[in-house]
């Protein structure tokens, strides 16, 4: 276990303790997809007494979210009102919007935030809705902070406000439908099909570390993939596999994919 993956354990087994001996509602910074599947794994024993937000359903940086005891006994929904009451300040939507003058990129929305010398896990997912237009997921204080520094993104100035987001928003997140077909549900049959190469040079991107099944390295070329699986091919990008079990007349699999684009 690295050092960094202990201080991330340590500080939630804190927040949890906290949590219960307090009563109160706790959580962590934003987390990446990768801490936040070691962390649901070392916690597992006490599923029941957090939950991973990010401020929309399928967020991918979110914060990992104590919960007092008593909420096990709420109601769904008054459950839902109590932990919205509980995070009001924890998770704003922020939004940056440029003049025109140029199109703005996730890369320039990025750049010009962590240039305020804040640290990546103080923010959440960056959502580019337009070339001039991005939602940001941060914290009541840190949403003050970019409202009254951040006043250029690149070359272009811009302004900032907090917004009530639709109940339906998806972050604007956009996809490349891949198909495909492939010997085997192999990690090495798939990602050689996604990156479009061959076997051998597909063998080549785990040797080289170059391939993360579900946020983790993955080394085993042998691996069987399943649909929900999420792939990031350095070099080549990122894909969510859709379907992976439909058989071909010849006995191949049909592979379904997206790519975020």
């Amino acid at each position: 276990m690295t050092e960094s993956l202990e201080l991330l354990f340590a500080r939630a087994d804190e927040l949890l303790d906290r949590t219960r001996r307090q009563m109160i509602t706790t959580f962590t910074d934003f987390l990446t997809p990768r801490e936040q599947m070691q962390l649901s794994r070392h916690l597992a024993g006490a599923a029941d007494e957090w939950c991973l937000l990010g401020g929309y359903e399928t967020a991918e940086r979110r914060r990992m979210v104590f919960m007092p005891a008593y909420f096990a006994e709420l109601e769904q929904a008054d459950r839902a009102d109590a932990l919205q009451e509980a995070l009001a300040d924890c998770l704003i939507p922020l939004e940056i919007r440029g003049s025109g003058y140029r199109e703005l990129s996730h890369r320039d929305f990025l750049g010009a935030l962590l240039h305020l010398g804040v640290e990546r896990d103080r923010i959440g997912d960056i959502c580019v809705l337009s070339p001039y237009r991005a939602i940001l997921f941060c914290d009541r204080v840190m949403a003050d902070f970019f409202t009254q520094h951040l006043t250029r993104v690149a070359n272009d100035a811009v302004r900032l406000s907090t917004v009530t987001l639709p109940a339906d928003f998806d972050g604007g997140r956009q996809f490349q439908s891949v198909g495909d077909t492939v010997a085997s549900p192999r990690a090495d049959a798939v990602v050689a099909a996604l990156a479009n190469l061959s076997r051998e040079k597909a063998q080549a991107l785990f040797r080289e570390g170059r391939v993360e099944i579900d946020y983790e390295p993955e080394a085993r070329v042998d691996r069987t993939v399943e649909a929900g699986a999420v792939i990031v091919i350095r070099g080549c990008g990122k894909f969510i596999v859709r379907s992976l079990s439909d058989k071909t007349r010849k006995g191949r699999y049909r592979l379904l994919a997206d790519r975020y684009v």
